[in-house]
Order: structure tokens, then C-alpha cells, then sequence
């Protein structure tokens, strides 16, 4: 697998349904939106690739997509299969496609390497998943400084992926959210919810788990990432999933992308029939 397989792929999908950019990643990479089913009724957005290691959620949108081309679909999906396309990049090719040799030494310091297989964050050395502006910092696993992972960046909304993304979202009206990282086989839920909201999210993850047998796990000790975000300020139920089994190592091995696709391919439509 490299990177240009999965722009492949993803150019492949721009010829079979609507589809338009977000914006441009740091590194000038387009960041590609499909739009599945019809512009009336429900509307989801989902996401996947927010961490470069875990581009097999990647992976597992493009065959979503596919598989979702010829179906019957009440409402419409919205699915980014890649919204950091630099790092999962950096893990598939390494950093010799970096132009800017300062940038490129840079990446490297903050690797301790060029070996880029375990590097979460995007070209700027932030992880995308805690830079968003919803109670930024406070995380428990969140790092303050540079870092291939976890660190949130020098102000929250800093990077240019999660701004297109932001500006993406206040363009369209959308009733829930899903993204998809790996791994460990749970679907997070509820962050910072009671009451009514947190009962609906229990009984839409209960049926999602009856699909795909993962555990639910209720949010905490976690913020600043985009289900975090649209949960908190834009009050639609937003799940974060995370495919294939805590067992395998990261970056997940596309051998394993049948197994996870198989597990998986009713959940976004499931999703948006309970939404």
C-alpha cells in the first residue's frame, strides 16, 4: 500500500458520485467529500483518517462508498475518507515527497526517525483529533508539546484541515456524526451528555454495537476531537468507532480491511435511519 494507490482509489470514486473538496491540506493535497443518497431528509457526516496511522479507516470508507453507490439510502451521507491526507503520507511513503528540506529535517527531529509508520498528527506535527475548540488541553492523554501524537497544538482551530473541515460543516444542515479511527473494537459515545441526549446516544449505540459487536464506551478523559466538537456545539448524536481488534499493531495491515469491512458495512446506513 502507498499513498498513491489510495488517491487512486479515491479518483476512481470521483467518476460514481457527487463529490467536491473541503479545501487543501498543508502540503497542498486536495481533502475529497462524497455525497451518497439525496439532499433531502437526514443528513450525516462521516470521517475518517484524522490519524495518519489509522488510514485503515481510510481504507474502509473507500470500500463503504462503493458499496453504498448502488443502495437505496432515505436521507444522504456525507463520508471524508482522508482528512489528513499529508500524514497518512508521511506513513505510507515516508518524508522523502517533502520539497521543503527545512520542513522535511523538521518532520524527522519531531519523529526521532524517518521511519513514519506510528506518526498520528498531520505536516505541522498537531494531531487533528485534540486541536479542536471543545475544552482544548484538558484531555488526559493530551501533549503540550511537539510530538508524532497527541500533542494539541500552540491554540485550538489552529491547523488548516480541521479549519476546512469547520467551514465544511456550517455550509450544510446534518442530523449526526461518525468517525472512524483504529483500533480497539469500541464505539464512544455520550461526551459530556445526561439526560435525554445521553439516553438517545445509549439506545442508538446499543443497535450499533448488535452490528458489529463492539463495545460501547462512554467519552471521558478525552477532548478536542471532532465527535467532541459537533456533540458540544451542534447538540447531533456523534460516535467515534474504532475499527479492528486492540490485538493487531498499528498502521492496521490492509489484509485485515476485509474482516473489518465485513463487521462494519451496515453501520453509517443503520446510523442514519436512528439519528
Amino acid at each position: 500500500m502507498n499513498f498513491n494507490k489510495i488517491k487512486e482509489d479515491i479518483n476512481y470514486l470521483k467518476s460514481k458520485c457527487e463529490n467536491f473538496t473541503i479545501g487543501k491540506s498543508l502540503l497542498g493535497e486536495e481533502i475529497y467529500c462524497f455525497h451518497l443518497g439525496e439532499n433531502v431528509g437526514k443528513q450525516i457526516v462521516v470521517e475518517g483518517g484524522i490519524h495518519a496511522r489509522e488510514y485503515i479507516s481510510t481504507l474502509f470508507l473507500i470500500e463503504e462508498i462503493k458499496y453504498l453507490l448502488n443502495k437505496k439510502i432515505n436521507g444522504g451521507i456525507y463520508i471524508i475518507p482522508m482528512l489528513n491526507p499529508d500524514g497518512v503520507r508521511l506513513v505510507l511513503d515516508g518524508a522523502n515527497f517533502i520539497q521543503d528540506e527545512k520542513l522535511k529535517k523538521f518532520l524527522i527531529d519531531v519523529n526521532n526517525g524517518e521511519d513514519f509508520s506510528l506518526w498520528k498528527a498531520n505536516a505541522n506535527a498537531v494531531d487533528l483529533n485534540v486541536n479542536y475548540d471543545v475544552f482544548w488541553g484538558q484531555g488526559k492523554q493530551n501533549v503540550t508539546k511537539l510530538s508524532s501524537a497527541n500533542f494539541i497544538g500552540y491554540y485550538a482551530n489552529s491547523e488548516i484541515e480541521n479549519i476546512n473541515f469547520l467551514n465544511f460543516i456550517k455550509k450544510i444542515k446534518f442530523d449526526g456524526s461518525l468517525s472512524f479511527h483504529s483500533k480497539g473494537e469500541v464505539i464512544y459515545y455520550g461526551f459530556k451528555l445526561k439526560g435525554e441526549r445521553l439516553k438517545k446516544e445509549k439506545q442508538i449505540v446499543k443497535e450499533l454495537s448488535k452490528i458489529n459487536s463492539y463495545l460501547p464506551v462512554k467519552t471521558k478523559n478525552s477532548t478536542g476531537g471532532l465527535s467532541d466538537y459537533l456533540s458540544y456545539y451542534y447538540k447531533v448524536p456523534a460516535f467515534t468507532i474504532e475499527l479492528g481488534s486492540d490485538l493487531l499493531a498499528h498502521p492496521i495491515n490492509e489484509k485485515f480491511l476485509p474482516e473489518i469491512f465485513t463487521k462494519n458495512k451496515q453501520i453509517i446506513a443503520t446510523f442514519l435511519n436512528l439519528v
